[in-house]
């Protein structure tokens, strides 16, 4: 299986804010093919569909040459997963050429809501597969929290239905749980053949969201975020730890990953430069051209 680049649009969603065609025609110039939708302007907190129709951002897809192969669908901090309307979400990304539809964030702290949120998966995942799509979950740092001897994320992955739900790995994330991710991937297997990819500045302990005093504290999830991860933590793909060479030789011997997708957190200099920096690293990684 070729593995194909992409780009989660939340790289640059404060130019899609801005101006969102705008910006599509950049990442296209740049050089994206794939892109990973996100749904909407995280200023005013409106759908972009409910301020585009779906037939005429379809269109500007088209013209650029832009395959969206999937998109970020969530809820809103303090709603249920249920609460959201799965079936228009499913008609209108379908509309947008969509195969897949990715949950973007549980907010789990402890077994009874995580094996709640576990169910609430698979319903959403069957209402997915019903309609001819794909549905994954898509990880941060908070589900890797340890309940006795397995984590939240385990729990999700043992109490989810292969045949419905998928797994989108984070792998700096999963690093920042404490986990090694490429071990992840091995044993996720096919369930897992998207993978999100940030590189992480050599200045931050890639462990450190999770020290004996966070873990005490990690019920209030955006007080983690807030308290332990920094603006700057996130750089440009080749100038942090991730050692590309390793995990991209692994990832193309495993052969199941269709999708490695970019997202690019950092918060210095032009957007636009750095994710274009960061598909020339990607080129040469899936293609096994970095070299030591």
């Amino acid at each position: 299986m070729t593995m194909e680049i992409g780009l989660n649009l939340f790289s640059v969603f404060r130019e899609l804010n801005e101006d969102y065609f705008g910006t599509l025609e950049k990442v296209a110039q740049i050089g994206y093919k794939n892109i990973e939708l996100i749904s909407a302007n995280f200023s005013t907190g409106e759908r972009f569909s409910d301020t585009f129709s779906l037939p005429v951002i379809k269109q500007k897809f088209d013209e650029l040459g832009l395959k969206a192969f999937a998109a970020h669908e969530g809820v809103a901090p303090g709603k249920a997963l249920l609460d959201a309307d799965w079936d228009k979400i499913i008609q209108e990304n379908a509309t947008l050429g969509c195969q897949s539809i990715v949950f973007p964030m549980a907010f789990i702290s402890g077994r009874e809501d995580t094996l709640q949120t576990a169910e609430h998966l698979n319903q959403i995942g069957k209402k997915c597969k019903e309609a001819g799509m794909n549905f994954y979950y898509h990880n941060h740092a908070h589900e890797f929290k340890r309940i006795g001897e397995t984590s939240l994320f385990e729990l999700l992955v043992e109490n989810t239905d292969p045949a419905n739900v998928k797994f989108e790995l984070d792998l700096v994330w999963v690093m920042r749980g404490g986990y090694d991710p490429l071990e992840l991937l091995e044993k996720l297997g096919n369930r897992c053949d998207m993978i999100h990819q940030k590189d992480l500045g050599k200045h931050v302990n890639p462990v450190s969201i999770f020290t004996a005093s966070s873990q005490e504290e990690s019920n209030d999830l955006m007080k983690i975020y807030t308290e332990y991860v920094k603006p700057n933590d996130f750089v440009n793909l080749g100038t942090g730890i991730v050692n590309f060479q390793e995990t991209y030789q692994i990832l193309n011997e495993l052969g199941y990953i269709r999708y490695a997708i970019v997202e690019n957190e950092g918060q210095l200099g032009d957007k636009f430069t750095s994710i274009s920096g960061d598909l020339t690293v990607m080129e040469k990684s899936v293609k096994g051209l970095i070299k030591n």
